[in-house]
């Protein structure tokens, strides 16, 4: 076991409250909405119409195409309506099953069929678990035909305040590990783990369990969990701009995952939830939960004890890379990787200011990137500028606005960048 870090970053001393604490089971909504797109790709498409009787397990949307990853029933009862259009936390819409729970829990016929582990995850509906939820399927067999010899499992938690994989990890090491030998065999790879080390039941849990794969202990620095520090951090691979993991004969992958594959694997279950940190100023006891997908937000958030009084901003993710969303009427998805809630009087809006060429941003990032540089080409929009100086490399990780003593949202005006120069490709 070896120990690893990146250059930059932030050093963040936050309330790690519950890391120790089981997972507790969120009861489902009373009416679920699933969506038919969770996963970066395409929708897919209905195998289910209004009126039709569901178990938990029964296919609710098809994968027609490498691009799309199958969604099942999480509960029992009525299709109550399958809308074209529901809105989603970026901002668009996709197709949605909506059901009327019956509270039985009645478990369905469908069975995943086979003993091919790639076959199994395919109908499992399960997609890399992570801020870009690619279909898992896809990726591994890509993976394949790139003929990657390295498979990183990231037990990294994803923001501060999210405590989710660390906790996984102390519970549940041993189905973790089968699922990291599971993929490890599927792509004939030798398999490692990178942990922080200041989640020491995580670290002994998965050390007790992991067998052949190589444990590596990250120092605790956000933002470690993302890939292209990650992968330089447990395997000393440097990922080319603009490039990917697999460019380096190395995947990427979460403990989530691992997990979501062991259970497809091992006891031919489909992908049904989620495990969620909920934190922030306006929880009163910050919490890992397990959540059915189609949950809705307001319902789980009502479960932590979260007042609609104390409310403040939502946010789906944690307070550095999260989505804030405007409504909690929408459901958790496979794409949920936490809920951070703020304070009402914790929300301000502050007036940008000028930048004052501290250098502080530049200090902090991890990718060596000048932040105050492209976000202000960005805002004054000269997006040919920014690209030059590498503003698609940015991986929004919000260390720069973080440090910003004059309050410049970097991030937002990043974005904008990124947005405006996409489109113009799109255009030509």
């Amino acid at each position: 076991m070896k120990s690893g870090t990146f250059p930059g970053g932030l050093c963040l001393s936050v309330q790690t409250a519950g890391v120790s604490m089981s997972f507790e089971a969120v009861p489902p909504s009373r009416q679920v909405t699933i969506p038919l797109q969770q996963h970066v790709g395409s929708p897919c498409g209905a195998a289910v119409k209004k009126g039709a009787e569901v178990k938990i397990g029964d296919i609710l949307g098809e994968s027609s195409g490498p691009d799309t990853a199958a969604v099942h029933a999480t509960v029992s009862g009525k299709v109550t309506e399958v809308v074209k259009k529901f809105p989603d936390m970026h901002g668009g819409a996709s197709p949605a099953v909506v059901i009327e729970s019956d509270g039985q829990n009645a478990v369905g016929e469908f069975s995943m069929e086979g003993s091919d582990p790639l076959t199994l995850i395919e109908q499992a509906g399960i997609v890399d678990l992570d801020r870009e939820p690619v279909p898992l399927h896809t990726k591994l067999v890509a993976a394949k035909e790139k003929r990657v010899n390295t498979l990183v499992v990231s037990g990294v938690d994803v923001e501060p305040h999210m405590t989710n994989r660390s906790a996984l990890l102390a519970e549940r090491a041993s189905d973790v590990a089968s699922g990291m030998e599971i993929m490890g065999g599927i792509l004939g790879a030798k398999v490692c783990i990178g942990v922080s080390e200041d989640a020491s039941g995580a670290v002994s849990s998965i050390c007790a369990a992991a067998g052949s794969a190589n444990v590596v202990t990250l120092k605790p620095k956000y933002p470690q969990s993302l890939k292209e520090l990650l992968v330089k951090a447990v395997v000393g691979k440097e990922i080319p701009s603009s490039g990917v993991p697999e460019d380096v004969g190395v995947t990427v992958v979460s403990v989530e995952t691992a997990l979501a594959v062991a259970r497809a694997v091992n006891e031919k279950k489909p992908l049904l939830e989620r495990f969620v940190t909920v934190a922030g100023s306006a929880v009163g006891n910050p919490r890992n939960v397990l959540v059915k997908i189609g949950t809705l937000i307001q319902d789980v958030l009502e479960f932590c004890g979260v007042s609609s009084v104390s409310k403040g901003k939502v946010i789906i993710g944690g307070p550095l890379m999260g989505v804030a969303i405007s409504s909690t009427d929408i459901p958790v998805t496979k794409e949920t990787t936490g809920i951070y809630v703020q304070e009402k009087g914790e929300v301000t809006d502050f007036p940008s200011g000028v930048c004052v060429k501290c250098g502080l941003c530049v200090q902090v990032c991890p990718l060596g990137l000048m932040p105050f540089l492209i976000s202000g080409f960005s805002e004054s929009g000269s997006y040919a500028m920014a690209e030059k100086e590498d503003i698609l490399t940015c991986n929004e990780c919000g260390c720069c606005a973080y440090v910003c003593p004059v309050l410049i949202p970097m991030v937002q005006w990043i974005k904008l960048g990124k947005s405006e120069i996409r489109a113009q490709r799109s255009s030509e």
